[in-house]
């Protein structure tokens, strides 16, 4: 029998996106066209979209607060917005623009600022699907490891990586030309990639969230035999 992933009207999937960028331009539409990717996918996929331009997010001073008071960052600014809805999502799609082949520093002080999570509350993201995007002024200038920061990001807190198609193996490599939006649109192979991956989060997403739920099942009545 061919597998039915359909959802039921009660059963949703939130997927967050996240353009890193200062400006609104090429990243933020290939995180918008990937999360409409994803909701266009498979029926009760859900997402949110959050931009970090403007955002005053510090970095983490290794104050060690968190430790000491077993508590997320107490830092006050605008990370806590951004990570109320990052605890809340299911899978995630964060894009960068490439910065000295890598993400930009906004991205790292969010980055950084999760640092609690996995100190204080270890597992709490765990198994949840992310993908990244980035997107670069020249053909090859430095998409691959901006990626993997993002990708390193991920594995850091037990999120479990996708790149997308079987050919898109570490996520989507956009080239704009250094034409903003409209370089990334003309960018025919890079936008293939962006809703590709976009496709896959969902996909992931939903087969994450039954197989928690059965395993839950499964161990509620090993416990109770």
């Amino acid at each position: 029998m061919e597998n039915d992933l359909s959802a039921s009207p009660e059963d949703k999937v939130l997927i967050l996106g996240i353009s890193g960028s200062n400006r609104k331009a090429g990243t933020e539409y290939c995180v918008k066209r990937a999360l409409r990717a994803a909701e266009e996918s498979i029926p009760g996929t859900t997402t949110r979209y959050l931009s970090l331009k403007g955002k005053k997010i510090s970095f983490c001073i290794h104050c060690d607060r968190c430790i000491k008071e077993r508590c997320l960052c107490t830092v006050k600014d605008d990370f806590q917005e951004i990570q109320d809805a990052f605890l809340e999502a299911d899978g995630y799609i964060i894009g960068t623009p490439v910065y000295n082949m890598n993400c930009t520093p906004l991205l790292q002080a969010f980055f950084s600022r999760l640092r609690p999570l996995f100190l204080v509350h270890p597992g709490i993201v765990a198994n949840r699907v992310g993908g990244a995007i980035a997107v670069g002024g020249t053909r090859h200038g430095g998409q691959e490891s901006a990626i993997l920061a993002i990708r390193n990001f991920y594995l850091t807190f037990e999120i479990l990586v996708t790149g997308g198609p079987s050919d898109n193996y570490g996520g989507a490599a956009v080239w704009s030309r250094d034409r903003a939006e409209e370089g990334v649109i003309e960018d025919a192979i890079g936008m293939e990639k962006v809703v590709g991956l976009g496709r896959r989060i969902a996909e992931v997403a939903w087969i994450l969230k039954k197989g928690k739920e059965g395993l839950s099942n499964q161990v509620y009545r090993n416990a109770h035999r």
